[in-house]
């Protein structure tokens, strides 16, 4: 019984994640340039932004994502430390690394931008995170997400104690998001005309 319900969800959010990106993929140039401005400058805005030191984000690498890369230019701007996931080839693993520059990245695995494993420099295990933003195809207003399914953020965030936001455009945010005792909400997501507070805030 229990391996049936755990595929019949497996099918539900492949279903879901196939109708997201669909939306996502639809969506056009000047929506994705003016909707992540919306976005960055809520970011921007946030009280846990502004007293964080070291951000933890990913780097936009897909089409249609929500883009990162001023978010990261203004954290090094202001004096912030930023940490980003590194997929190690070969591995279900991800691993983090430090930058002080866009120039740093290279081609990694899944088509994304990363350090060069061989010359990164890693984020120390003690190191404290003040802020994690995560990607997502979708996100919910209770700050649940479907991603792509690897399971690499899920794994990360079950042993990150600290803020994580989730930026979604206002068409990717849904009412309502299966999720399993393994996925981990988000405190907040940032869309591009709301704020949602996730069900851990």
């Amino acid at each position: 019984m229990l391996l049936m319900k755990k595929e019949a969800m497996r099918t539900r959010k492949e279903r879901l994640r196939k109708r997201v990106l669909a939306v996502r993929m639809g969506l056009d140039r000047s929506q994705v340039e003016v909707g992540g401005q919306a976005i960055l400058e809520r970011v921007l805005g946030l009280e846990a932004y502004r007293r964080a030191k070291l951000v933890h984000t990913y780097i936009s690498s897909k089409e249609n994502e929500v883009n990162t890369r001023a978010l990261i230019g203004t954290c090094l701007a202001q004096g912030k430390r930023v940490a980003v996931p590194v997929v190690l080839p070969g591995t279900r693993t991800m691993a983090h690394a430090l930058i002080d520059g866009l120039d740093q990245l290279v081609g990694g695995p899944y088509g994304l931008a990363q350090p060069d494993p061989a010359a990164a420099i890693w984020l120390p295990s003690e190191a404290r995170i003040d802020l994690v933003v995560v990607p997502g195809l979708a996100f919910d207003r209770r700050g649940h997400r479907i991603g792509w399914g690897g399971g690499y953020y899920d794994r990360f965030l079950a042993h990150v104690q600290t803020i994580k936001i989730g930026l979604c455009y206002d068409e990717l945010v849904l009412d309502c998001i299966p999720s399993e005792p393994h996925d981990v909400p988000m405190d907040r997501v940032v869309a591009e005309t709301a704020i949602y507070q996730g069900e851990t805030a």
